[in-house]
């Protein structure tokens, strides 16, 4: 049965990983990729701070949503990828941007997503 949440989760997470991919303009900067994963990163961090007062009983719907739906929402080989594109485009400048914005910005909104979760850090 865990299967099915983890299949319906990731369904859903790909489609709005689609849409978000449409973000993606002219501009050099993935914004699609960036918003999918700090947005990925601040669900996972308020999912995981409700874990032990909400999904204790869930397990099902937990492994649905993070390993599913936040699995296929979130890319870190798109990431790599766009990464590397832009080294080997020398946009050096956009690179150290793009990489700092997702890791810093990615860390940051797992925090607040623990801290809108209630749990204490």
């Amino acid at each position: 049965m865990q299967y099915l949440f983890v299949f319906i989760g990731g369904m859903v997470g790909a489609l709005l990983r689609y849409i978000l991919s449409t973000l993606n303009t002219g501009s050099g900067l993935p914004i699609g990729t960036l918003v999918a994963n700090l947005v990925g990163a601040l669900v996972m961090g308020y999912l995981s701070s409700l874990t032990i007062q909400f999904f204790k009983h869930k397990p099902m719907l937990k492994k649905g949503l993070t390993t599913g739906l936040l699995g296929a929402l979130t890319t870190f080989s798109t990431f790599q990828f766009e990464l590397v594109t832009m080294f080997h485009d020398h946009r050096f400048i956009l690179l150290c941007i793009y990489g700092s914005l997702s890791y810093v910005g990615g860390i940051l909104c797992c925090w607040l997503g623990v801290k809108l979760g209630g749990a204490r850090v």
